[in-house]
């Protein structure tokens, strides 16, 4: 059985696993050693809705994730996903776990009256992978995005700022260094100022931690701010970041023909392959000076 280890700072979630392996190089086998693998962990969301008659609940979905942060995924996932407007909408969130010292497995989020209804008509047929922020969508007319939601921004930021940005975010990266098996996002300021970092298993999960984030602390939309992210860009990261009003996103991987599609529509700066030095901009080139 994997021993259990680390923690977040604000949760008694763990987020790694302790493990034993055996390396082989070429043909020999090493002698037996520790390692540490990032936690994937289901997480059960139910809408709860209460008014002077009755109580009733609805899942919205079952997400994988990395365990902590809940209440930030929670937050920013209900955001995307058009549920609530303000971290106002969520009257408290109950995390159900197994056992004391076991991550939640079930959340139970009270939504301000008039909201949980709303809510159900984007609910999942199926489990919603760490891979893919919009698996399990029951029907194409989903997937469309107002056009009211073009973004028009004259934030202008440097290259050599963009250069800064992996790094900066890989300093925040901790379970990453220990395990090598998580994504992450950043959000930082029209001033150039870290605002917030998350780590997860999903990159769509680390991107709602940090939009969640940025809900609860009142600073949705995010005008001027730029998106970080460890990953391939694809239609769900530009979806929801597109919902944050997050007008320019950069990414250590390859944009989908998708994204660069939905970036040029509503006005988003999209920059690739941000490594080595260089990168690509794929999208509203004129935010970057």
């Amino acid at each position: 059985m994997p021993e259990l280890i680390g923690t977040f700072p604000d949760s008694t979630s763990r987020s790694s696993v302790k493990v034993i392996k055996q390396r082989v190089e070429g043909s020999t086998f090493q002698p037996h050693a520790e390692d540490f693998l990032a936690i994937e962990d289901p997480l059960e969301v139910v809408l709860i809705a209460k008014d002077e008659k009755r109580v009733s609940e609805s899942t919205l979905l079952v997400t994988m994730r990395t365990p902590g942060q809940d209440s930030e995924l929670i937050h920013g996932l209900l955001y995307c996903e058009g549920v609530i407007q303000s971290a106002e909408d969520i009257v408290g969130i109950e995390l159900i776990r197994k056992t004391p010292d076991a991550s939640p497995v079930r959340a139970l989020v009270e939504l301000r009256p008039g909201l949980a209804v709303k809510g159900t008509s984007k609910q999942r047929s199926y489990a919603m992978h760490s891979s893919c922020g919009t698996c399990g969508t029951g029907q194409l007319e989903q997937l469309e995005i107002p056009r009211a939601l073009q973004i028009q921004d004259s934030v202008k930021v440097s290259a050599e700022w963009i250069h800064t940005l992996p790094r900066q975010m890989q300093n925040e990266q901790d379970t990453f260094r220990q395990t090598g098996g998580l994504h992450a996002s950043a959000l930082f300021s029209a001033d150039g100022k870290l605002q917030a970092s998350h780590e997860d298993i999903g990159r769509h999960n680390a991107l709602d931690k940090v939009i969640g984030a940025s809900l609860i602390a009142g600073s949705i939309p995010s005008s001027g701010q730029t998106l970080c992210v460890s990953g391939r860009m694809s239609y769900e990261i530009l979806q929801k970041a597109l919902m944050a009003r997050i007008p320019i996103i950069a990414g250590v991987g390859a944009p989908s023909s998708l994204a660069v599609t939905l970036a040029e529509d509503f006005g988003i700066t999209l920059i690739g392959f941000l490594r080595n030095d260089s990168f690509n901009i794929y999208s509203c080139p004129e935010r970057i000076c």
